[in-house]
């Protein structure tokens, strides 16, 4: 087989012989289905979870012919104007793989999968690194790690354990698990005895899972009770990423508007990183949460940088793009907006947002 046999990732992998699972990584962890994967390598539908022009993805695969080992590769794929794969850079990276592992991935064992440095390979940093491995391992039932159960204990007597001595690996294992056995609980009944660290760390592993309805109320409780506690409520609300329709977290974005620091752009990037589908879920609903969420984007710099780069990141996310362009024709603008708007026509496009 050589490169010119094939026309994606997907196909390669398949007639390479391995077994394999896709993630999308670009707004939390999400795990793909495989069909959903090669449509969009065939730009037949969108990637879902666009962030900064590209799709990312974390791919693990492996040959049980061969080991048990399985390999990794984090790939950033940029996008059109329309928001599809870019077939050419898929083409090239495609044709990376096989100048550096052959075109049956001979050489994968003796390289540890590692392809050459290239423009669409990225290294998570180290809490996505163990969220990944956390849901990757459950998702192809490997178990969890060794830093699972130290962790889980921890959990349920924070009061008599170092938090210190629990790995931050542990705790990405626990959140993975949260549906399983009685975690969901024992973290809302315990969360507030927790230290900021840990609370931190718990709260951004849970933008990568779905998080049950006992976790969304004592979140809800803890974030209100510190209306003034900017980092606090943009971690709580990173947490709300994959249930962002539910109304606890429609609930929260709308109170979090209505606080003091909606004015700093960390927290707005968070709303629109992580919950722009809270906010696309409110207007459905007739709370219209869109429209004051850019009307603070807009006030956050006089040069409307900001305001360029949020405007460019959500209107590439498929489910966004209808809405964000009604934005633009809406008449209900204040003056700030207004201008904003038409900074979006009088200067060239800045980096779309980057999310937290």
């Amino acid at each position: 087989m050589t490169q010119n046999q094939i026309s994606t990732i997907s196909e390669f992998l398949l007639h390479a012989g391995t077994d394999y699972r896709v993630f999308d990584m670009g707004r939390g962890i999400r795990a793909l289905d495989t069909q959903q994967f090669l449509d969009w390598e065939l730009t037949k539908d969108l990637p879902a979870f666009p962030r900064a022009g590209h799709a990312w993805f974390g791919i693990v695969f492996w040959d049980k012919t061969r080991s048990d080992q399985q390999y990794i590769w984090f790939v950033k794929l940029p996008l059109d104007e329309q928001g599809q794969i870019v077939t050419a850079a898929r083409n090239h990276y495609l044709q990376i793989i096989v100048d550096a592992l052959g075109s049956q991935l001979q050489n994968a064992e003796q390289k540890n999968g590692q392809l050459p440095d290239n423009p669409y390979s990225f290294v998570p940093n180290q809490h996505q690194l163990a969220d990944f491995n956390s849901i990757s391992r459950l998702t192809l039932q490997l178990g969890n790690s060794q830093f699972f159960a130290p962790a889980k204990n921890y959990i349920r007597t924070p009061m008599v354990i170092d938090w210190q001595t629990i790995a931050l690996q542990g705790l990405a294992d626990v959140v993975a698990n949260i549906q399983s056995d009685d975690i969901a609980e024992v973290i809302a009944k315990q969360f507030e005895h927790y230290p900021q660290t840990v609370q931190h760390a718990l709260l951004t592993s849970m933008e990568n899972t779905v998080v049950p309805d006992v976790i969304m109320q004592s979140i809800s409780h803890w974030l209100l009770a510190r209306p003034d506690n900017a980092q606090d409520w943009q971690h709580g609300l990173r947490a709300m990423s994959q249930v962002a329709t539910h109304p606890y977290s429609i609930e929260l974005t709308s109170n979090a508007l209505q606080l003091a620091l909606s004015s700093q752009p960390n927290t707005l990037a968070v709303i629109s990183g992580r919950l722009w589908s809270a906010l696309l879920e409110s207007n459905a609903q007739g709370q219209q949460l869109l429209h004051p969420f850019l009307e603070k984007v807009a006030q956050v710099d006089s040069s409307f940088q900001f305001f360029q780069a949020v405007f460019s990141d959500l209107v590439r996310i498929p489910s966004m793009r209808e809405a964000m362009l009604a934005q633009l024709r809406s008449t209900d603008k204040s003056q700030g907006l207004t201008q904003a708007v038409g900074s979006l026509f009088s200067q060239p496009q800045n980096q779309a947002a980057k999310s937290e």
